[in-house]
């Protein structure tokens, strides 16, 4: 027991350190001057090439394709934007940090013999908590700061077309949209999280409440 305690700790640390590593870049990158990468979602999109006849293959009307997600690199980004950019990587990134300092203080206590104290219940709470509450507003912010750069690169008044060129929309190209896609995996982890912790908290209660009972039972024989 001692050396898998021993091993996951150390693996935890070496999560947080390349997490928060992971956290510096997402922070920096995003507000330092310069281009910026984005995944930007926009409304479903096909180029249409003009002009153009005996395809081969001929994929018939089997295939539908769309485009609804386009990666802009952009260096004229508003300073409120890349700040959303930034602060959605620092919440995602501190969400995963938390639960990983979770675990390195449950493998600190196996270590030091007392695994299960009351403060488990309490870091089983915060550590859920923080990757639930981290995830949401970290994908929140994402979302809102990609759907500001595609506003900001992509999105167009008016243009002028020249030669024979039809197009279907009222934009040669992508229109940015508002998406945010979440996602609830770390949503269930946070609950599984509090599942395990109240369960070994009643374990706890119902072991005391039975040292309780045998020490009463000693005592009357």
């Amino acid at each position: 027991m001692g050396t898998v305690a021993s091993v996951t700790r150390v693996a935890a640390w070496i999560g947080v350190a390349m997490t928060g590593m992971a956290m510096v870049a997402g922070v920096v990158f995003p507000l330092a001057p310069g281009a910026v990468t984005v995944e930007v979602p926009v409304e479903p999109y096909w180029p249409q090439f003009t002009n153009v006849s005996d395809v081969t293959p001929d994929h018939g009307d089997a295939v539908r394709s769309e485009i609804t997600t386009v990666s802009v690199t952009a260096s004229n980004l508003s300073m409120a934007t890349r700040g959303l950019l930034a602060a959605g990587s620092a919440f995602s990134s501190l969400a995963a940090i938390a639960v990983l300092a979770a675990v390195i203080v449950l493998c600190s206590k196996l270590l030091a013999g007392k695994p299960f104290s009351d403060s488990l219940r309490r870091a089983g709470r915060i550590a859920a908590s923080a990757l639930a509450l981290g995830t949401l507003v970290g994908q929140t912010l994402t979302g809102i700061g990609a759907y500001r750069a595609g506003e900001e690169t992509l999105r167009v008044d008016g243009y002028t077309s020249t030669g024979d060129q039809e197009f279907p929309g009222f934009s040669p190209w992508p229109v940015p949209a508002f998406s945010i896609d979440y996602d609830f995996a770390p949503f269930l982890m946070a609950l599984a999280i509090l599942v395990v912790v109240e369960l070994v908290n009643a374990g706890m209660a119902m072991a005391r409440q039975k040292e309780r009972l045998r020490a009463e039972t000693d005592g009357l024989v």
